[in-house]
């Protein structure tokens, strides 16, 4: 099975919370997270492939932008369609409160100079966030214990 965490973007708040899926501490800079706010990896559209966790699931980050919502749900579809099961996906979709300003951060960190400034400002905002995005792992993970 995969396991994807889908988000607004695929390097910030989902990679935290896939990388804390894995059961890998909370380090004392995001940058030390490998992908950690590297637009390159995002762009190329893909899901970022992070570790297989204790049960050989792949675990995945993806950012689709604003509307995670529908992006879950076309990717629910598209499995069906496929023929795959649950277990054979597993989509996350992770929420931070203050999802428009990471949005708008990511997107104005689009030019490189920019892109150094904002880098600090939305590790300040996940970090605040950090135990909302806890919350919704545990969720994940007691969905398993209950399948």
């Amino acid at each position: 099975m995969n396991i994807l965490f889908l988000g607004t973007t695929g390097i910030h708040h989902t990679l935290i919370a896939a990388h804390l899926y894995l059961g890998k501490p909370e380090p004392n800079n995001y940058r030390d997270i490998q992908f950690w706010g590297d637009r390159s990896s995002e762009a190329l559209g893909y899901p970022i492939f992070l570790d297989n966790d204790e049960q050989s699931n792949g675990v995945y980050s993806l950012g689709v932008g604003r509307d995670v919502l529908m992006a879950a749900k076309s990717i629910k579809q598209l499995v069906e369609i496929l023929n795959c099961t649950e277990r054979d996906l597993m989509i996350k979709p992770v929420f931070i409160k203050r999802e428009r300003i990471l949005l708008f951060l990511h997107r104005i960190g689009r030019v490189k100079i920019v892109h150094y400034l904002v880098i600090p400002i939305i590790a300040y905002l996940i970090k605040n966030e950090l135990t909302g995005i806890c919350e919704q792992v545990e969720e994940l993970k007691s969905q398993f214990r209950f399948t």
